[in-house]
């Protein structure tokens, strides 16, 4: 793979304040949302004044949608190129200057010329530009081209100067291509055309944990199995959000892989969508960064889990992984659990939470490696694998990013029938889980809380005690917002989301199955279960069943 540091953040110059652009950010955090930006004839124009603002992240370059423009700060630089008669090619790295808020800098010439840079504008007959944010100075991945045929390229360009760009080799020169003789410091006098090259990504994503993240994009040439991954450095805000632009050349397409898309440990896939030079598409995600409390699974050894429940949706082209939005989601019998085929694909569009386990010794490859499949070979290798105490064959953390992944049998036993945790609730010492209803005031959804090593919420009002540390018949209740107080306190809730066998959902709001990462037996492996009056925690589940996965992190 032929990886190009090209943007931080890009745009084609959109900068026409009289633009009416039609930016809307998608509610859907799944998919890339086209929304149509205009054009204005043949490409935009660059006025005089470039309506900019200075932003507090000085590492980026992004389009504002509710002002309609885009934004720029010290260090962004606006890359143009094209070609007039006379002239032959030219091109120029313009700087950003905050206090005027133009770009200014040098255009060179590959011949000789003498007029002003207002008229070689006007002589070319199509100028592209792309804005380099603050940080990216390596051009060398554009060609000069006439025609859409390459013709001089950017090989040797360093720390954004393309001064030698078009100087020619002594054996060039000899055969009539000339020397660069001509340079003209150039600031903006006034505007002139622009042909987009590329399309716009604009990207909000949160959940972010803190410190500076690289952000990749995996894409392909059209028609061409040769990759060209688009990356580059982002910071998230102090609420974990990043905002940020990726360019996309309108000979390269997102490739239709798999978490096509990489933000510093956070992966997601972004559907392989024809992509049209100058429009924006704005791209909504939500990162995977674990629940902050900490929680003990063995002697020094801590974790965090994740947000919500694992899911997988399929789009119609490709499954998208993440985490359910709320702690307390899970899909039951909607599409997705109840369409699934016998091969990792699903029948209707939908979104699977409840996962079979597969051992390495089956056979299988794609989604059905992860247990989205409706085949009841629970001891073959054509199915969920038939040797007894084998690993898995892929471990589901590997979905959503590094470093994920699901709690083994022993773990789970120590966190919920080890952990001294040094919590009195309901008169029992060592507090470690209770079996709940939690939103009774809402959709009132049944399943077991976990207490982290340290609380501190008390009795928040909305929340009555029931039993602790043993089966119930869900006792303890909470209102929406005793729950709020109770999560902000650090506590886990794990959904009553019942469980799969073939594409048949049982016991969905009434008890639920939660995997290890541990076999037992060649057709088998634990896992928690809990429903009314019942709770065993190295239950011995037959691999064909579909259980739920909550996914955790080590904390030290």
């Amino acid at each position: 793979m032929n990886t190009k540091n090209i943007f931080k953040a890009l745009a084609m110059a959109m900068l026409m304040p009289a633009m009416l652009l039609t930016t809307a950010c998608s509610n859907d955090d799944d998919f890339v949302t086209n929304n149509n930006e205009q054009t204005i004839k043949k490409g935009f124009e660059l006025p005089v004044t470039v309506n900019a603002t200075r932003q507090d992240d000085a590492t980026r370059a992004t389009y504002n949608a509710t002002d309609k423009k885009l934004e720029f700060s010290t260090g962004d630089k606006l890359f143009v190129y094209g070609s007039a008669s006379g002239a032959g090619k030219f091109a120029g790295a313009l700087d950003y200057v905050p206090a005027t808020g133009k770009f200014s800098g040098t255009i060179y010439t590959q011949n000789e010329w003498d007029s002003t840079a207002d008229a070689l504008f006007s002589a070319a007959p199509s100028i592209r530009a792309i804005l380099l944010p603050n940080g990216y100075d390596s051009y060398n991945f554009l060609s000069i081209s006439n025609n859409n045929t390459p013709d001089v390229a950017y090989d040797d360009v360093v720390s954004g100067s393309i001064a030698n760009a078009f100087v020619a080799s002594e054996t060039a020169k000899a055969t009539g291509v000339e020397q660069l003789s001509w340079e003209q410091a150039y600031t903006y006098s006034s505007g002139f055309a622009l042909a987009p090259a590329n399309a716009v990504l604009n990207f909000t994503i949160s959940g972010l944990e803190a410190g500076a993240k690289t952000a990749t994009l995996i894409t392909t040439y059209s028609g061409i199995d040769f990759d060209q991954t688009i990356s580059g450095s982002v910071t998230p805000n102090a609420s974990g959000v990043a905002t940020f632009a990726m360019g996309v050349p309108n000979n390269l397409i997102i490739k239709n892989v798999a978490n096509n898309l990489t933000v510093g440990s956070s992966k997601f896939t972004l559907p392989s969508t024809a992509l049209t030079a100058g429009k924006i598409y704005n791209i909504n995600r939500s990162a995977s960064a674990p629940l902050p409390a900490v929680f003990t699974v063995d002697a020094g050894k801590t974790v965090k889990f994740s947000k919500g429940n694992l899911q997988a949706t399929y789009n119609g082209s490709s499954w998208i992984w993440g985490f359910a939005e709320h702690q307390w989601d899970y899909i039951g019998n909607a599409a997705g659990n109840t369409s699934i085929n016998g091969n990792g694909t699903v029948s209707a569009n939908g979104t699977v939470d409840l996962f079979g386990w597969v051992g390495t010794s089956s056979t299988w490859t794609g989604a059905a490696q992860y247990g989205i499949s409706n085949s009841t070979a629970a001891n073959n290798v054509d199915g969920y694998g038939n040797v007894a105490d084998e690993a898995q064959k892929v471990g589901w953390g590997a979905t959503v990013g590094t470093g994920w992944r699901t709690l083994t049998r022993l773990e789970w036993l120590y966190l919920l029938s080890t952990r001294e945790t040094g919590i009195t609730v309901n008169s029992t010492n060592h507090a470690r889980y209770t079996m709940a209803i939690i939103n009774t005031d809402g959709t009132a959804v049944k399943g077991l809380i976990i207490f982290p090593d340290s609380y501190a919420g008390g009795s928040p009002a909305g929340v009555i005690w029931g039993t602790i540390n043993a089966k119930s018949t869900f006792e303890t209740t909470c209102t929406s917002a005793g729950w709020t107080a109770l999560e902000a306190a650090g506590c886990v809730f794990l959904p009553a989301a019942g469980y799969r066998t073939a594409s048949s959902v049982t016991d969905a709001g009434v008890g639920a199955g939660y995997w290890s990462s541990s076999s037992s037996y060649a057709a088998s492996a634990f896992g928690l279960y809990f429903e009314s009056n019942y709770m065993s925690i190295q239950f011995g589940g037959s691999r064909k069943y579909g259980f739920s996965v909550r996914l955790v992190r080590d904390a030290d």
